[in-house]
This record gives C-alpha cells, structure tokens and sequence, in this order.
C-alpha cells in the first residue's frame, strides 16, 4: 500500500446535526492531506442536516440517507459504501486539526496491519481550541493488548472510534461495529480492532477535538435500552480481552469495568445490577470506590454505597436533577 496515493474515507454519521455539521466538513475539506473521500451518513435526521450537507459543491462529499437505525449501524453503512485503502470515522459534532489525516498517513507508513492513534481533547465552545490531554498510551505499541491494558489502566480508557486511521483490511477482519450498540459502543469495538490489528502507531500532530455537553448526545443517554447497551458492550468487549489473555491482570481490569457500570445501574435497574455483580465475583471482585464528593465520602462508610445510589436516586426523583444541571454547565463553563 503506497501511502502518498492511498485514498482515505472520512466516514461522518449524523443524526439532527445541524448545529455542528458544517464545521466538521469543513474541517474534513481543509485537511492538507487531499487523497480523502467524506462519507456522510443522514441517520434519520429530522432537522435541516442533509440541506447543510447537499449545500456544499464538492465531489468529494457523498451523501447517504437511511432510516433511523443509530450511530454503530450507520457507521457501518458509511464504511460500507466507502472506496478507501485507509478509514477515519468522524463525529458530525467535533473536529480535528488541519494535519490530521496526514499525520496519522504517515505514522501508518507502508503497513496496512497496525492503525494510527492520535492526541485528543474536550472542548465546550471554541472546537479550535480544546484541552489535549498528555495519555501514556500516546507512543507507539507492538502488541495492541498492552495498548488496551495501559488504556484502562494508566489513562482514562478512552477508545472512541474516532482515534483510529483504519487500513481496510483491519477493518474487514475486526467486523465493524455491532449494531446492536448504543452508549458506549467504541469499549467493544476499540478493543476488537486493536486485537484484529498488529500493532498501534502515534500521530503526535493529530489532534482531535471532542465536543462536551451536548444535550441528548448518545453518551449522556441513561435510559434502559443505553444501560443495557452499556452492559452489552462491556460483556462483548471484556470477552475479547480474557479470550486473548485469561490472566489476573485482565480479570481486574474487567472487574473495575464491570464495577463503573455497577455503580450507574442501581438501583434504577436491578436486573442488570445483579447480571453486573454476578460477573464481577465471577472475575475475583473489585475493589473500586463510588466516585463522589465530601458529602458521599462521609455517608459511604455508613450506609454503603448501595444505601448513597438509593439516597441520590431518591433526592434526583425530588428535583436534585435540576441542581445537578446546574452544576454541570457551572463545571463546563469553567472548563474553557
């Protein structure tokens, strides 16, 4: 694969994007590297996307409508209807640096096995400007297992789709995305690339800017069928890893997964509550605490954090959702 004439497919699934849209073409049309194609995937949408996206007079954009079936499906759909050697996937909503593409090409190199990461950041306002984290996992890796592991381990353990330049045939043997997945689909899909791929390679000048705070985006979703996706995907993902290496060190890292989710199932679901405690004593146990302020470190040695969810399930039914509305976009304003 010659990477000077390797043809890169920027996939974009949208769903009611119009706020944002036109700045992620934008961002994908001023890339220096220009060997790109920009698959554009209408999920559904309900507003004025697809007239922003049927707006710009360029053959390098493709448009695509399908029926409401969500993100995993329809990015399915846009690497489908793709023609690159290599694929970036791209949220309709964030952006990425004008050397992106190129960089992440270059890191790739004449291999077609390994998939390029790059530098990320969150932003709330200003896209251009976002706050890049300093990850140990930002070099390059020969065995993509220690990638995932120093990911959840040492880092925050974030795999959104969006990280990865993709050569196709790592692509084609990892399967895509499961479109039964909604909140947090990348766990599952991340860790089966990487294990389907030979190695990770670091774009240190690519960056990626991730929107924070959008309401009614997938990731701020807490209803059953997202908690349920979120049991799905950790179970799927989590398999992926024992299958590769049954050892003590993956069966904790599953167990604290597990034990994160936990902590978001109860007790609104305790059917998934008691699936999640099931395959954490299965594992060995976890030993993780109830992230929280002051007031939950004081009350979590006295009623358990069992008794701290019950206490914020009761106080959140009682208006304490609006404080903590409140509280949010006070945190996201003093972020920038």
């Amino acid at each position: 694969m010659s990477t000077s004439r390797s043809l890169v497919s920027i996939v974009i699934p949208a769903y009611n994007a119009a706020d944002f849209i036109g700045n992620a073409l934008d961002a994908a049309l001023g890339q220096t590297y220009d060997a790109i194609e920009i698959i554009t995937v209408d999920d559904g949408c309900t507003d004025n996307t697809a007239q922003i996206i049927q707006s710009y007079d360029d053959n390098r954009i493709r448009y695509i409508r399908q029926e409401n079936q969500g993100q995993s499906a329809a990015i399915n759909r846009g690497v489908q209807e793709s023609s690159g050697d290599l694929i970036k996937l791209f949220d309709a909503d964030d952006w990425i640096n004008r050397e992106h593409i190129e960089t992440q090409v270059a890191s790739i190199g004449e291999r077609n096995d390994v998939v390029s990461s790059c530098r990320w950041g969150y932003f709330v306002e200003d896209f251009t400007k976002p706050v890049v984290f300093d990850e140990y996992t930002n070099r390059d890796y020969d065995d993509p297992l220690e990638w995932l592991i120093d990911s959840l381990q040492k880092d925050e353990g974030m795999m959104g789709g969006w990280k990865w330049l993709i050569p196709r045939s790592v692509w084609d043997k990892a399967g895509g995305y499961d479109p039964r997945l909604g909140l947090n689909n990348d766990f599952h899909f991340s860790i089966q690339l990487l294990l389907s791929s030979g190695g990770v390679r670091f774009a240190n000048d690519a960056v990626y800017s991730y929107r924070k705070g959008v309401s009614g985006a997938v990731s701020g979703s807490g209803d059953r069928k997202a908690m349920e996706s979120a049991l799905l995907t950790t179970q799927l993902g989590s398999q992926l890893l024992l299958d590769r290496e049954d050892s003590t060190r993956i069966r904790s890292i599953c167990a604290d997964r597990y034990q994160q989710w936990l902590f978001c199932f109860y007790p609104e679901f305790p059917d998934l509550a008691r699936r999640a405690e099931a395959k954490i004593q299965e594992l060995g146990g976890s030993s993780l605490k109830l992230p929280g302020g002051r007031l939950l470190q004081l009350l979590r040695p006295i009623i358990g954090w069992k008794g701290v969810r019950r206490l914020q399930s009761l106080v959140r039914r009682c208006g304490w959702r609006k404080v903590l509305a409140h509280k949010s976009r006070r945190r996201l304003s003093e972020f920038q």
